[in-house]
């Protein structure tokens, strides 16, 4: 079968040869305001909004997660985990004619499976890439983008709950002491949510979101030179 690979608003036909993943985690509490799979939707709008807009093939999503011992917010499972998925949509992306794969990881903790993708490059011959868009945790700049996506309910009342770290203490993991003792990162972006607060900002919401998506189309454009 002659497919038509010039069809279709693409940036040109080399894009059929680039599949794009995303990665974020399921199972998360994020405060009052967001829902447990913050992280995988917006990994999925920002790689499907990239796919879109250059013809790359959007391959779906990778349903395990991986986190650091010590972030204690969510459920979530060993990094061989998350590379066995990969292994899986690598293996069945071949089949349809990818060579190359980026990788839109939207959760911090994803970043420990990064030491695997050499090893899946070697094994599958082919390229893989992986791009990391991530925000404080439950914080201003994810709240404010998953409002304008429209996953956040972000009322005066909500927001409010939201701030209360005694109850929510995995908003900015504030109150994640083993997490805060454990990674001076962590600790930092905490003090600044513990000093301002998480605020709902639409501009700056949609600014990210922008910006993100900008960055993968780029990324996407440097892998079919």
């Amino acid at each position: 079968m002659q497919l038509r690979l010039s069809s279709g608003n693409i940036l040109n036909e080399k894009v059929h040869k680039i599949g794009i993943i995303a990665l974020g985690s399921f199972l998360e509490n994020h405060g009052a305001v967001l829902p447990i799979d913050t992280d995988i939707k917006i990994a999925s709008y920002i790689a499907l909004k990239a796919s879109i807009l250059t013809g790359a093939k959007f391959l779906g999503v990778v349903i395990p997660s991986t986190e650091y011992e010590y972030v204690k917010h969510g459920i979530h499972n060993k990094p061989e985990d998350v590379y066995s998925y990969l292994r899986f949509l690598i293996n069945e992306g071949k089949k349809i004619g990818i060579e190359k794969f980026l990788i839109v990881n939207c959760h911090g903790g994803n970043v420990l499976v990064e030491s695997f993708l050499k090893d899946l490059e070697y094994e599958f011959d082919v390229k893989v890439e992986m791009i990391n868009i991530t925000f404080t945790h439950a914080s201003t700049e994810e709240v404010s983008v998953g409002y304008v996506m429209g996953i956040a309910k972000a009322d005066k009342e909500t927001l409010k709950e939201h701030n209360n770290f005694n109850k929510y203490p995995e908003v900015g993991m504030v109150g994640l002491k083993e997490a805060r003792e454990n990674n001076k990162a962590i600790d930092e972006e905490a003090k600044v949510v513990e000093k301002f607060g998480v605020k709902l900002d639409k501009e700056l919401g949609e600014k990210i979101l922008k910006e993100s998506i900008d960055k993968v189309i780029e990324k996407i454009k440097e892998m079919i030179r």
